[in-house]
């Protein structure tokens, strides 16, 4: 059956986020983590540049795909944060972490092909890899990446998981998770954009809300404000104009 293709502003239409655009990760030496996720995982390098509306912060983005990156951001003072096990990182990919923290980071190939070749490059350069072990709907490989990043690659095949056989009705109960929910989580509500139109809500502390530095002024500005004054598009390299 051809792929329908959907506007965004189609009404009804489900998952908008259709993967990861970048993910954003601090580090105390940017060049030890490109070095390491370009000439060992064999990612590009496609941005280095200070972070924008950041004082003294560099960010650097590796390349997933057109769409999707790592990025690493590195300022002075990360480097005076000491890292703990179990706090802010795990020791390995199934340990306990802090909520809201990192525990692994997964990366998708095509194939198992794919994921043996990866192994042979990752283990080329003297890196320990273990696995693959077949989870049923993925078949994965784990590593240690610099500065504790608990490292995994993993190939579906390009299947996608089937929910009947894989949400446990026991760990659906340990969760609290009702039947009736368990439905709505599946199948989310459909909605109508509004083409941007719905109103900023006040700041509701019962919500999560970002702890933004220095200028409460932003919990007040207008979306068309906090734009102008925001946003930074000039990239840090003019290109020069292709001859005639």
């Amino acid at each position: 059956m051809a792929q329908q293709n959907h506007s965004p502003t189609e009404v009804g239409i489900m998952g908008l986020p259709n993967g990861v655009h970048h993910l954003a990760i601090c580090t105390k030496d940017i060049k030890k983590q490109i070095e390491y996720f370009s000439q060992v995982v064999g990612m590009e390098l496609v941005a280095l540049y200070w972070m924008h509306g950041v004082d003294n912060t560099f960010h650097g983005f590796m390349k997933l795909s057109d769409s999707s990156s790592i990025a690493f951001v590195q300022h002075p003072e990360v480097a005076n944060i000491q890292p703990i096990k179990g706090v802010s990182h795990a020791g390995h990919t199934t340990q306990n972490v802090a909520p809201g923290a990192m525990q692994h980071l997964a990366l998708n190939v095509d194939s198992e092909a794919d994921l043996m070749a990866i192994r042979d490059r990752v283990r080329s350069h003297g890196h320990w890899v273990m696995g693959p072990l077949d989870h049923g709907f993925c078949k994965s490989i784990y590593l240690a990446a610099p500065e504790g990043i608990m490292l995994e690659f993993s190939t579906s095949e390009g299947g996608s998981i089937d929910a009947e056989a894989w949400i446990d009705p026991e760990v659906q109960a340990l969760a609290g998770i009702s039947a009736d929910e368990v439905e709505q989580y599946k199948h989310p509500a459909q909605f109508e954009s509004k083409g941007g139109k719905v109103a900023q809500p006040r700041p509701d502390p019962s919500k999560p809300l970002m702890d933004y530095p220095a200028d409460d002024r932003i919990w007040t500005m207008s979306d068309e404000e906090v734009t102008r004054r925001m946003s930074n598009t000039t990239p840090p390299v003019q290109k020069k104009p292709k001859a005639a």
